[in-house]
């Protein structure tokens, strides 16, 4: 029996020599290897060979392209694997605070080091993380107290974004910032995804500059965008690379809640630019894009344009915009063709403007029918006195139009209906020209009427964009009813 005894404490301690001695191996055997990385540097080490647990404290990482910094970190890797195939399966990762920052930079000297081949990485988890882009020595992407969960993640990522199909990841971060242009940044105070959605929370366009000091930094007329939207919301996102073409897809995206300024500084020079039809640029996307709907709901849309420094910008507002947009893609032989927008909108309380727009990606041919009803002096006023010297006293009941139109001129239906509208001409200082105003009064069709007009080539600016000439059509209307 005491033989017995012995025999088994003699194996016990075998084992638990053995142990120790393979996890002083293994972990000799690991360290040198991180160490081999000459980017990577790390204070607290320890390894349990046989678990296959790893853990580093105050991980830092450097290289051309990126530095990630992380307060603590615990890796399970499957030891027996690598020492058979040497490739790594990570079992888990487990990190806390981690900043990640990515550089585009031909500057630095790349540190060469080995390589360590990681193929698949079955669970990670990271808390509070970083995630900052520099480009030029300029940041232009930020992503702000980061959760990520994921499952069965294959590495490296793969170009063809198939990993995006991993049901399991989830992603939530508190602020997000993005450089759009020079003039814009794009921010979210939250942000999710999870499941083939996207959801932006508090989602801005803003802009760098004010409205004063913009004009410093472009060399041609360029709007000035501000919009703050409550929600945006991409569900069905799909990416997908097929013979070298990227593949965007989405089932539906939602606006909610959305206040837009449009702002235009038209004292410097015109930008003479053409301006494409959005058929010719959905045409020229380097992507196949299709998305089967966008909605947009309780938008207050206002446009303002500075036509002269001694005036006030003259000003127009929709509000209550509730919009969808059907089909939207750039495919030449899609089986439905058609993309369709339809809003409706309001000057007013008492006004409501309702708009069609049909074209089909492939040419320049396009449909658009406008109804606007109850249209007050008080509600265009705003945009017509600025920069027309002129203001509406009066209501116009209601202004209808149908419009086939191509790249380069517009036939179409105009109808208007008005009671004993006046017109009143403006001086410079924005004050009434009695004299003037009498004479146009005196040749103005300010008469009950109901009118319907024929308007044959209507001519387009091509340096002028889509919404110009829409408005350009209907000026003619107004033009041709009232003078």
């Amino acid at each position: 029996m005491k033989t017995y005894i012995r025999f088994t404490l003699a194996i016990l301690l075998l084992l638990i020599v053995g142990f120790f001695v393979t996890n002083f191996f293994v972990s000799k055997k690991v360290k040198t290897l991180l160490t081999e990385e000459k980017s990577l540097s790390f204070s607290g080490f320890d390894v349990n060979a046989f678990t296959g647990n790893l853990s580093l404290k105050d991980v830092k990482f450097d290289d051309v392209s990126k530095t990630i910094k992380i307060k603590e970190i615990d890796i399970n890797v499957d030891i027996l694997h690598y020492f058979l195939n040497k490739e790594i399966i990570i079992e888990s990762i487990d990190a806390e605070e981690l900043d990640l920052k990515l550089i585009s930079s031909s500057d630095s000297k790349t540190k060469e080091g080995r390589k360590l081949k990681i193929v698949r990485i079955e669970k990670i988890k990271l808390k509070d993380a970083n995630l900052i882009y520099d480009n030029k020595n300029k940041t232009v992407f930020e992503l702000f107290k980061l959760n990520l969960k994921a499952e069965n993640v294959t590495w490296p990522l793969d170009k063809n974004y198939k990993w995006l199909e991993n049901e399991t990841i989830a992603i939530d971060a508190k602020k997000l910032r993005y450089t759009m242009d020079t003039l814009h940044d794009l921010t979210s105070e939250a942000f999710q995804f999870s499941k083939h959605s996207l959801t932006f929370t508090d989602f801005s366009i803003k802009p760098k500059f004010t409205k004063s000091d913009y004009v410093n930094h472009i060399k041609k007329e360029k709007d000035l965008l501000n919009m703050k939207s409550k929600i945006l919301k991409i569900t069905g996102i799909g990416l997908q690379k097929k013979d070298s073409l990227l593949h965007v897809t989405s089932n539906k995206i939602q606006i909610d809640s959305t206040g837009f300024n449009i702002y235009r500084d038209k004292t410097i020079a015109d930008d003479t630019s053409y301006k494409a039809l959005y058929s010719k640029s959905l045409r020229e996307l380097d992507f196949q894009l299709s998305i089967d709907s966008l909605m947009i709901s309780e938008l207050d849309l206002t446009y303002q344009e500075l036509l002269n420094n001694d005036r006030k910008a003259s000003e127009i507002k929709f509000n209550a915009i509730e919009a969808r947009v059907l089909n939207i893609h750039n495919s030449l032989n899609a089986k439905r063709p058609d993309i369709k927008v339809e809003a409706k909108a309001k000057f007013s309380k008492g006004s409501e403007i309702i708009f069609n727009y049909n074209f089909v990606p492939d040419h320049e041919q396009f449909y658009v029918s406008t109804d606007l009803k109850q249209i007050e002096d008080k509600s265009i006023n705003g945009f017509f006195a600025p920069a027309m010297r002129m203001e509406m006293d009066g209501t116009i009941n209601e202004i209808r139009t149908s419009i086939a139109g191509s790249n380069t001129e517009m036939n179409g239906d105009f109808s208007i209906a008005n009671e004993k509208l006046k017109l009143n001409i403006l001086k410079k200082d924005g004050s009434k020209n009695n004299f003037a105003s009498l004479i146009s009064n005196a040749i103005l069709r300010n008469k009950d009427v109901y009118n319907q007009y024929k308007l044959e080539k209507v001519k387009r600016d091509r340096t002028k964009s889509f919404w110009n000439y829409v408005w350009t059509f209907h000026l003619q209307g107004l033009k041709k009813s009232l003078l």
